[in-house]
């Protein structure tokens, strides 16, 4: 596996188990509501992920640079998602604590979608010499 594919897994699992340990922050150690916000924010990071695994291979079979693009459609989610669950914890009086846990997910399948078809467009217009 290439240091990118590496960086590939690292977005996909790693925003998951951020809002774990943020959702353990608010509400403890509720196994039930763990489970339930590590599998609703792995599954966008999956999609996305599985997107970056694709536009990485196409950059390792043509040779080129593209890899920061390529990875894009997870690392972008995953600093979006992060910051989402940041915010949350550091506003803990602005009402719901857990609304940003039902919402975070829903917002993180939009930008894994519009990520995922932004970096496929401009992989393909992006000459091979670029990265």
């Amino acid at each position: 596996m290439t240091s990118y594919g590496k960086l590939n897994l690292l977005g996909m699992f790693g925003m998951p188990v951020f809002a774990v340990v943020g959702a353990i922050i608010l509400f403890g150690t509720s196994t039930d509501t763990l489970v339930f916000v590590f599998g609703t924010n792995l599954a966008p990071m999956l999609i996305g992920g599985f997107v970056s695994a694709l536009l990485i291979r196409a950059a390792n079979k043509a040779g080129n640079k593209k890899f920061l693009i390529a990875l894009s459609p997870t690392l972008v989610p995953a600093a979006f998602g992060v910051l989402w669950y940041l915010i949350g914890l550091f506003n803990l009086g602005a009402g719901d604590s857990g609304a940003e846990y039902f919402a975070g997910p829903l917002y993180l399948v939009a930008w894994v979608v519009a990520a995922s078809v932004i970096a496929t467009v401009v992989y393909m217009v992006t000459p091979s010499s670029a990265g």
